[in-house]
């Protein structure tokens, strides 16, 4: 029964509740796209990379010595890092998990057809110890021996005669679950075939972006990199990560025909490579509390605006027998309907708002539920910030109707 006297006061002040109504609408736009792009990108950094993250580190030297022995000194350096206390396992590795740059590559599965699809995957190109310095675990097959160990140059292209792959790349490569011992070739019509030797539960690749379609595609060569560029991981015991570390680096640094330059945390990597996600976080999150904030503060300014300039009239009704309860539930009501026509204005906008970001920056389709969710938080947002002026409206008392001022 109040609908009537609510619609012909808002029409009397269309500019306060139209711009309340408009705020709210473009409120519900932004919040729901931010708060799905933040549980995307929350999703994302959450993935598990397969390595034992909290103990493991690398350091990353060049040399720059004319007749640096990259062969003997991957020797030394790696016998002298496994003999400091807490080590586990120490590898050379060309690229690193969540590094941003790696080695990408591609399995072909039929040598005679040129035009056959590949399946494309990280590289990593580590030794014997690779398995246990990176804390993955062998599901099916065996580990590399010493023996199948070489050297790849900058130029080799060939692929070793065995290899080991995730479980997500050899469910790609032979769907029906016969990836081990199976043949692959890194070109079509190559001399070269490569044998899956063992299979590892799980492992992400150098670049795990939102848009990666596959992102645990990855696969494990028995090479060492014949590059000035060596790259060292070590996996300590737990609790003794910091100390091996110190410690390998100023081993490392002990030879001056080279420089140490980045001894790193994996836990410290992975938040290097997700820091634009975990900025672009910060931001949207700041946005949304900011939004909130002057979406109530605007709410509540024009039911104090309203309450103020309806006094008498408040007082009046009181006079003529309505209750308290009666005024408090006229201005929830008025809110009530004020958010409601902002809300259906922000499903609209929240739509083309994520058409737009879809299309620009394949964020993907919004899922349903968001819009809902963030429709009743709006209306609940708009009660509780309407909830203080009305009850001081509810508080004029019947004796303002009889003031002439």
């Amino acid at each position: 029964m109040e609908f009537g006297p609510i619609l012909s006061a808002l029409t009397r002040n269309k500019a306060g509740a139209l711009l309340i109504a408009l705020q709210i609408a473009i409120t519900l736009a932004i919040v729901t796209n931010a708060v799905y792009i933040i549980k995307q990108r929350a999703d994302l950094m959450a993935r598990p990379s397969g390595m034992d993250e909290t103990n493991t580190f690398f350091a990353l030297t060049v040399a720059f010595a004319e007749n640096f022995d990259v062969k003997q000194t991957w020797q030394q350096d790696l016998e002298q890092i496994r003999a400091l206390d807490g080590v586990v396992a120490a590898t050379s590795i060309a690229s690193i998990p969540l590094s941003g740059a790696g080695w990408g590559e591609d399995f072909y599965l039929d040598p005679k057809h040129p035009s056959n699809e590949t399946v494309g995957f990280g590289n990593f190109m580590t030794d014997e110890h690779g398995i246990d310095a990176l804390g993955i675990q062998l599901v099916a097959g065996r580990n590399f021996s010493a023996e199948e160990i070489t050297y790849r140059g900058i130029n080799d292209t060939v692929y070793p005669p065995v290899v080991l792959v995730s479980q997500a790349l050899a469910n790609s490569l032979f769907p029906d679950g016969d990836a081990l011992g199976q043949l692959v070739y890194d070109e079509p019509n190559s001399p070269h075939p490569t044998r899956i030797v063992g299979i590892y539960e799980k492992m992400q690749h150098a670049w795990p972006t939102v848009r990666s379609p596959d992102p645990d595609h990855s696969a494990i060569m028995p090479q060492r990199s014949l590059d000035k560029q060596m790259n060292f991981l070590v996996r300590a015991e737990p609790g003794m990560r910091d100390q091996v570390m110190a410690e390998a680096e100023v081993l490392l640094a002990a030879n001056h025909n080279r420089l140490v330059r980045i001894v790193r945390s994996m836990e410290e990597m992975k938040r290097r490579y997700y820091s634009r996600d975990i900025a672009m976080v910060k931001l949207l999150s700041g946005v949304i509390g900011l939004l909130i904030f002057i979406t109530a503060l605007g709410i509540v300014g024009l039911a104090w605006f309203s309450v103020n300039q309806r006094r008498k009239q408040i007082g009046t009704r009181r006079a003529l027998g309505a209750r308290k309860i009666d005024i408090l539930r006229y201005f929830m009501v008025e809110n009530w309907v004020i958010t409601t026509i902002g809300l259906i204005l922000g499903v609209a906008l929240s739509l083309v708002l994520n058409y737009l970001l879809d299309t620009h920056f394949q964020t993907g389709k919004i899922e349903w539920y968001y819009i809902p969710v963030g429709m009743v938080f709006l209306w609940l947002l708009g009660q509780l910030a309407v909830l203080a002026p009305a009850r001081r409206a509810a508080g004029i008392p019947p004796a303002l109707a009889t003031r002439s001022v």
